[in-house]
């Protein structure tokens, strides 16, 4: 691990216009851990907001966790974000932090700025990056030492092929904001789409996942909402088609934008 002098010195001069390259030749520090310094934390004042919020997330952590939870609005944006995690996010370990990715499609910039506006909402401290990848895919990501001890279903390998639980105190979270929850399920790995049967449109809402545990976590919230679901022929897919188990969705969820 570097030195908070190392990372200053970095950064400085960064500021001053200095290139990468150039900044790991001066410094005699490798030109990935150069990289590393300055996409996380981007200026001094930006390491000196990092350095100050570790504290601040251990607060925010034991909040979340206490019961009964004061601040809903922290609550309703953890749900969504757990939503979001459940369908397409995942957690990196970086050499001396970890990073939260919420892979999304530039066709809903909505969805996008969703994402954006939860985290700053769970963590205002923090610096929420978009990151353009292959094809019509974005990463809206985010660092912080606590991700795991946020997201405890945080493991190795693929989340279908490790068993998804929640801990209690998240549990008591999604019951008390179970639209929050699928609202963040529906908007990664969901969809409302039309079905056309003589002219007439009748609506429906998809989540498709291959973790049993994951599906389980979602017709419980539906179940919590009086929401009929049915599981399709393949097994993969839960589906919501009643008009009025639609129209209940659409109150909070309504077609992806």
């Amino acid at each position: 691990m570097r030195t908070d002098q190392e990372y200053r010195h970095i950064l400085r001069l960064w500021e001053q216009g200095t290139n990468k390259k150039r900044i790991a030749c001066i410094t005699q520090i490798p030109r990935a851990t150069v990289r590393e310094c300055i996409a996380r934390y981007g200026s001094i004042s930006g390491l000196d907001v990092v350095r100050e919020t570790v504290p601040r997330t251990q607060t925010i952590l034991k909040q979340l966790q206490n019961h009964p939870l004061q601040d809903q609005n922290m609550a309703k944006a953890y749900a969504y974000l757990l939503g979001l995690y459940l369908g397409d996010g995942y957690i990196n370990q970086e050499p001396r932090t970890y990073r939260r990715r919420i892979s999304l499609d530039t066709a809903y910039p909505q969805i996008i700025q969703s994402c954006v506006d939860a985290i700053a909402a769970l963590l205002p401290s923090n610096k929420v990056g978009i990151a353009q990848n292959e094809g019509n895919c974005i990463s809206v990501s985010c660092y912080n030492n606590h991700w795991p001890d946020f997201f405890p279903q945080h493991g190795t390998g693929l989340k279908h092929k490790r068993q998804v639980r929640l801990d209690p105190w998240q549990q008591r979270i999604v019951v008390d904001h179970s639209e929050a929850l699928l609202r963040g399920m529906i908007h990664s790995d969901g969809s409302r789409s039309s079905n056309m049967v003589n002219g007439t449109d009748y609506p429906r809402y998809s989540f498709t996942n291959y973790s049993e545990d994951i599906k389980e976590i979602f017709c419980e919230a539906c179940d919590r909402l009086g929401v009929h679901w049915t599981v399709t022929s393949s097994g993969r897919s839960i589906q919501i088609a009643r008009r009025e188990d639609v129209a209940t969705l659409d109150q909070f969820i309504g077609p992806k934008a």
